[in-house]
């Protein structure tokens, strides 16, 4: 649930990563929903054919939020988000859906940000997770933000931001 908590409270976020199981838990709560709103219009059609009321609405209402984690999964396997265009397309969506739900994701950062950190419902482990970054040290860090810089996966502007977001705790 939090899953689907944290993509709709990121409604229009495209940009940033998703892992593979807020993508996946995202998907089945969704289901989940949809399944509820269709018993709920077969309900309300009173056993006549269901018209898609509800359903409807509630499809309409997690598009965006349905593309962007779509596009933030991507971005965590360091590909374009407008990769999400596939799943777009009749017959070839459902494949490509799949595929960038199982896709491996990139380690590390990359140029769209940090890795996603795991939500701690622990408040003892919080301020060692804050102290101590998930990946190595704060040196290790920067190091591997300067070989992606070196090696031009990242711009001189990613550097410095994911540079700053280290040095200043800021991760996401």
């Amino acid at each position: 649930m939090n899953a689907y908590l944290d993509a709709m409270r990121r409604y229009f976020d495209f940009s940033g990563r998703s892992t593979r199981a807020q993508f996946w838990f995202y998907h089945l709560a969704l289901l989940g929903i949809a399944v509820g709103t269709f018993i709920i219009d077969i309900v309300i059609s009173g056993g006549r054919e269901p018209q898609p009321l509800v359903s409807a609405v509630v499809v309409i209402g997690h598009y965006i939020p349905y593309l962007a984690i779509i596009v933030r999964r991507l971005h965590d396997t360091g590909s374009s988000g407008w990769l999400v265009l596939l799943c777009l397309i009749p017959g070839v969506g459902i494949v490509a859906f799949i595929a960038i739900g199982c896709f491996t994701p990139t380690p590390g950062p990359n140029r769209y940000g940090l890795p996603p950190q795991p939500h701690s419902h622990s408040t003892a482990a919080a301020p060692a997770a804050a102290s101590q970054p998930a990946g190595g040290s704060m040196v290790d860090r920067i190091e591997k933000l300067a070989s992606l810089h070196a090696s031009g996966a990242i711009d001189d502007a990613e550097y410095a931001q994911l540079k700053d977001q280290v040095l200043n705790g800021a991760v996401r």
